[in-house]
């Protein structure tokens, strides 16, 4: 049987949220993992963090990304998130961003492989299947990621997403396709490759140069959910889905836009307890303040993207940003959404 999760998304914070999975879900992606989760922070009950367990009802298998050190909150955190409806954990051992590593987290974990599968043997206690997503290495220097990859096998991942740079590199310079390669004749177990899908093209080249089972797609994707169709048309022999024009664009922001203030103010509303208008609509004006990457993204490829960014920043409410968006296309001569 192939494997069935040959297109997945890479946890982006601030992207990757309930809202997006479901629309990249929607665009032919077989995997969606969420945004990192702290784990010590969900085993505290952090609210913003349980909120991030969004969860029910979710359009495609519900993955659920951990982070954490610690092998009694990586279990009890794997348990919760279960609970929560999580059908699937990852660990992240490659996030580089320092915060992150200073406490042993993320990408630190590279360096530390024995401490990383004690964190794979006790998510697994959940009953779940874990699976980690990785760096090439550290730095230059300790690129050893075949080797680590190995040892996470032995501990009982199922599955491992590898990027192919270091630590060191954060997202300069190229993805090694060479050392995925590496990385997938080390073990037995199936792996996706990450790093530098752009396109359809660059996602057949990548599957066949390294071999991989599926890839893996972060930066690509932001802005940009129909690279998931684009993807999947190729990798099943049809033609490639042409870019969307700007009015199709507008239109995806506005409805992405849509749908996160309409989940972002229930889950509002019950972190404060209140349900007035008056904290729905502070709801709605934090939920416009956190789509302004996300839009930022959705626009750029357009004409006077920075204009729009800008004019973006500025505005707290749904309203405001169709009335911008609509604006602009009849600058343009294109029609409005209505």
């Amino acid at each position: 049987m192939s494997f069935r999760f040959r297109v997945a998304t890479a946890p982006v914070a601030g992207i990757s949220n309930r809202t997006y999975r479901d629309i990249v879900y929607d665009m032919g992606a077989d995997l969606a993992y969420s945004e990192m989760v702290s784990a010590q922070a969900l085993v505290y009950g952090n609210k913003k963090t349980l909120e991030l367990l969004d969860l029910a009802g979710s359009r495609g298998p519900a993955m659920v990304q951990l982070f954490g050190s610690d092998p009694a909150y990586m279990a009890k955190a794997a348990v919760i998130a279960r609970d929560r409806g999580a059908e699937y954990i990852d660990i992240n051992m490659g996030c580089p961003v320092p915060k992150v590593v200073r406490n042993g987290e993320g990408s630190a974990l590279m360096r530390d492989p024995e401490r990383a599968a004690e964190l794979v043997a006790a998510a697994r206690d959940c009953g779940l299947p874990v699976s980690v997503k990785i760096r090439a290495g550290w730095d230059e220097d300790n690129c050893n990621a075949p080797r680590f990859v190995q040892r996470m096998e032995q501990a009982g991942a199922w599955l491992v997403a590898v990027h192919g740079r270091t630590r060191q590199q954060f997202y300069s310079g190229k993805a090694d396709r060479q050392l995925i390669a590496r990385v997938k004749q080390a073990v037995s177990i199936p792996v996706l490759a990450n790093g530098d899908i752009f396109s359809a093209e660059d996602a057949l080249s990548m599957m066949e140069y390294t071999g991989c089972d599926g890839i893996m797609v972060g930066r690509g994707m932001l802005g940009n959910p129909w690279i998931f169709r684009e993807i999947k048309a190729a990798l099943d022999g049809y033609p490639v889905p042409s870019r969307p024009e700007p009015p199709q664009i507008v239109e995806q922001a506005l409805a992405h836009l849509h749908q996160h203030i309409r989940r972002s103010v229930i889950w509002y509303c019950r972190r404060e307890g209140d349900d007035s208008p008056a904290v729905r609509l502070q709801g709605e004006k934090l939920a416009c303040h956190a789509m302004r990457n996300p839009l930022g993204y959705y626009v750029k490829s357009l004409r006077d993207a920075s204009g729009l960014r800008a004019a973006i920043n500025t505005l707290s409410s749904y309203d405001e940003i169709k009335d911008l968006l609509n604006n602009y296309l009849l600058s343009r001569g294109y029609g409005v959404n209505p």
